[in-house]
């Protein structure tokens, strides 16, 4: 996992519950308020995943930017 995604991932998750913490003081806002945000974090990263995985299936198929499977212009034996 990238830096920046593990980053990305502490501040979902951290900053609103910190901010429910300090703002209410109560233990009790700051736990249903964890678990939605690593829900959330849960959900952006399961597709980001499946899409990093369908583009590497792509790739190893022979298809890219550019699909032709020939060449113009170029004699071939």
């Amino acid at each position: 996992m990238p830096f920046k995604d593990f980053l990305l991932i502490i501040i979902i998750i951290l900053v609103p519950s910190w901010t429910v913490a300090y703002l209410t003081d109560k233990v009790i806002y700051v736990i249903p308020m964890l678990a939605v945000s690593t829900f959330v974090t849960a959900q952006l990263f399961q597709n980001r995943n499946k899409r990093l995985e369908e583009d590497e299936l792509f790739m190893k198929k022979g298809k890219g930017k550019d699909d032709t499977d020939f060449e113009i212009g170029k004699d071939h034996d």
